[in-house]
């Protein structure tokens, strides 16, 4: 893989490589990328969709990477970037301290913190803050592009500009897809490095799309309100423009949660149902923003002419830019109607937790609100990756463990508008047939029956995790199927803990599950990519069924007719290798390195029984096949056994 890499960088090519689990495919493509850098005096800019493998490369690869160019009597100056919500505004900071509203303990204490340590730090990043900040506090003093960069008396102690310095003289620069897509003026690259590729079409779909919730509007609403009141002390005119703008505001508040109730309730909800729902948004209503809100617009125009000083004229800008990117998703979602973008509406019930905090409601809480949402996204990003990402003539590199539903990497080129590139396919080195075990379970009822299905999941779960001495994951496709099951196996456990995405962040879940060693872990989507436990924490990875994208969701539907106006078939072309690829990313978090083992089970009886259900069989690694429980009991009780009628792939023949 570092020689395709290296080749492609000195012929300004284009390649893709899957490279299975174990290759080092940071590495293949740091060590030349730096070389390269070094050599030729440009910038290898690599991309990632996850913070934590952003994370892994600053803080272990490039490490590596440094000493080998030091040994070549080379230096390598790094870097890293993030989006601006990932860092500290000292301006917005002394602001908020100034604030009335946040006089009192504990938001006083924690913005004196936050105060004290900008004056010795060298970054903004939130991670590198050594103290937690709530998020209510967060989003009133992190990164504003729009307030971002305007003179005043606290520029030259922004911290964002000792990152912003880094990244510029860097020669590796490491960022995330969603700034890179984003369209934030980034330092010129030399070379591009996709890692994670295979999240880089639902990453370019999410951010060219559009979303617009109940919480836009009242960070919104509060913003101006706080920004009005604040001007008015400063010696605005607050019997006019002001005191205008700040009515607006609170009526902008109090408008939303109904605006948004009303274009749920015209497309099916109904506030007696306490279950999460979506439905496809028909026609142009009537109705496609609050009259507060084209009124908070244009009185900011006029407060804008009464500002007393920069700073307050920079914060109104901004407010003015967030107001009209706020109105130009509405229009988006509400006001265009065509085939090849979905639009949806989305609602969930939210009840008040014994903690005081508002959570998602379970089945069996009665709900306190609703939270609403407004959703467009486009079904076909080729043409945007190509005019955003590719029309740069520098050389390309994207890579991912799965790129593929094992019928070779010609349809990942096409969709991400790469049809030229090389492709390189590489197998992982691990030895699947004497590490990794596969149990396929016949017998259950269909997914449809909904809770037959549940109950035969965790009767099966209970059978065969008390022979797993090591961790187990199980991974649903849906919160629903997981809730269903949660209740079931909540007491099945006693001796071990039973971890539950949702019950905390996903970081601080995976920490916890990898700390106890032999924990079970309920989780979806977060939990079937990007996760690493190596070792005997996990050492059983359960799929409770096929992972098919959500065949009645408004999403899927819109893709659907979108697929058949083209004249193709929406199975074959997406749902099933959509399927397929994600089944194989839940199979990888099982080995991880060449001493682990350990045993994947598939509870959906379909792939056995059904057409597609070799599709996913050949696209698996060569494994041992277990029989059944017995088999499978003995698997874990004697290592060294080998279970008779592996299948062989297609892929590994």
């Amino acid at each position: 893989m570092a020689i395709a890499v290296a080749e492609a960088l000195q012929r300004n090519g284009r390649l893709v490589v899957e490279a299975g689990t174990g290759v080092g495919k940071s590495l293949a493509y740091l060590l030349p990328g730096a070389l390269w850098a070094s050599e030729q005096g440009r910038r290898l800019t690599v991309s990632t969709h996850t913070r934590a493998l952003q994370e892994q490369i600053m803080g272990r690869e490039l490490p590596v990477v440094s000493r080998v160019l030091g040994r070549l009597g080379r230096t390598l100056r790094t870097a890293l970037l993030m989006g601006g919500e990932n860092y500290l505004c000292v301006r917005r900071l002394e602001r908020l301290a100034r604030s009335p509203a946040f006089s009192l303990e504990p938001a006083a204490l924690v913005l004196e913190e936050l105060r004290f340590w900008t004056r010795t730090a060298d970054t903004a990043l939130r991670s590198c803050i050594p103290f937690s900040v709530p998020q209510d506090i967060w989003r009133r003093v992190c990164r504003d592009a729009e307030f971002c960069g305007r003179r005043g008396r606290i520029c030259g102690r922004c911290l964002y500009r000792l990152d912003r310095r880094r990244a510029e003289n860097s020669q590796v620069l490491v960022v995330n897809h969603a700034l890179l897509l984003s369209g934030a003026r980034l330092p010129p690259a030399g070379a591009l490095v996709i890692d994670e590729a295979h999240s880089l079409l639902d990453a370019a779909a999410g951010h060219l799309g559009a979303c617009v919730t109940v919480g836009r509007f009242l960070s919104l609403g509060e913003t101006a309100a706080d920004l009005a009141r604040r001007i008015a002390s400063a010696g605005g005119d607050a019997e006019g423009a002001l005191a205008a703008a700040e009515r607006r505001a609170r009526l902008l508040v109090e408008a939303a949660p109904g605006f948004l109730g009303r274009v749920a309730a015209d497309h099916g909800f109904r506030e007696r149902s306490a279950d999460a729902g979506a439905a496809p948004l028909e026609g142009i209503p009537e109705e496609v923003e609050p009259a507060a809100l084209p009124e908070l617009e244009g009185c900011l125009v006029e407060v804008l002419r009464r500002c007393p000083d920069a700073e307050s004229d920079s914060e109104v800008r901004s407010l003015q830019a967030n107001v009209a990117a706020l109105r130009r998703d509405l229009r988006e979602i509400l006001s265009r109607e065509s085939l090849d973008v979905a639009r949806w509406v989305e609602w969930r019930p939210v009840a008040a937790r014994a903690d005081g905090e508002d959570a998602v409601s379970g089945a069996d809480r009665a709900p306190r609100r609703f939270a609403f949402s407004l959703r467009a996204e486009p079904l076909e990003v080729s043409g945007a990756l190509a005019e955003r990402l590719w029309a740069q003539d520098i050389p390309l590199v994207l890579t991912s463990a799965t790129l593929s539903a094992g019928r070779g990497l010609g349809e990942f080129k096409a969709a991400v508008g790469l049809p030229e590139a090389r492709a390189l396919a590489l197998d992982s080195p691990f030895d699947f047939r004497s590490q990794a075990g596969l149990l396929i379970l016949d017998g259950l009822p269909e997914p449809a029956d909904e809770a037959g299905y549940a109950a035969a999941v965790a009767q099966r779960c209970r059978e065969l995790i008390p022979h797993v001495s090591g961790g187990v994951f199980i991974l649903f496709s849906s919160w629903r199927m997981l809730r269903q099951v949660h209740g079931l196996l909540r007491l099945s456990f006693k001796d071990r803990l039973l971890a539950v995405q949702g019950d905390s962040g996903s970081e601080a879940l995976l920490n916890e599950f990898k700390a106890a060693g032999n924990a079970v872990l309920l989780g979806v989507d977060t939990f079937w990519q990007g996760v690493d436990v190596p070792g005997a924490a996990l050492s059983c990875v359960m799929l409770a069924k096929l992972p098919f994208p959500n065949y009645a969701s408004p999403l899927e539907a819109a893709r659907r007719r979108w697929y058949e106006s083209c004249g193709r078939s929406y199975f074959e072309d997406w749902s099933l290798p959509r399927a397929v690829m994600k089944l194989r990313q839940g199979f990888g978090r099982l080995i991880r390195g060449a001493s682990d083992r350990g045993a994947v089970v598939i509870l959906d009886s379909r792939i056995l029984h059904k057409g597609y259900g070799d599709v996913f069989l050949d696209a698996l690694p060569s494994c041992r096949r277990l029989s059944g429980v017995e088999d499978f009991a003995a698997f874990f009780s004697k290592p060294d056994r080998e279970t008779p009628g592996g299948k062989r792939s297609k892929r590994a023949k």
